[in-house]
């Protein structure tokens, strides 16, 4: 049941930050029916998840991810897939792809 409530919340601040691109905790509080505290647990765990970002007062979209983190999820997904056929040169080419990837990005 609390899980739900939760699930509830947080899909209620998801629905107007994607209608309005930007809510304040005001606007959330009003939306959900919770308290600020639990606003700003749920903006918490949604920032976690990448799929809001946390700006004074309120909260925003995520930015979209990089045409490197597509290309480095991409890469990744593939691997479970490609370890079941035991093609471990394969596996070498995706790991090596994806840690220049990584690197690429920690220099940014």
């Amino acid at each position: 049941m609390i899980h739900e409530l939760a699930a509830q919340r947080r899909r209620a601040i998801l629905d107007l930050v994607a209608t309005r691109q930007y809510a304040t905790i005001g606007e959330l509080r009003d939306a959900t029916g919770a308290s600020a505290s639990t606003v700003h647990r749920d903006l918490a765990q949604l920032a976690h998840a990448g799929v809001v970002q946390r700006v004074r007062g309120g909260v925003t979209r995520a930015a979209a991810p990089s045409d490197e983190v597509v290309e480095l999820r991409h890469r990744l997904a593939r691997l479970p897939r490609v370890l079941e056929t035991g093609d471990l040169a394969t596996v070498q080419r995706l790991l090596t792809q994806a840690l220049h990837t990584c690197e690429r990005l920690r220099r940014r």
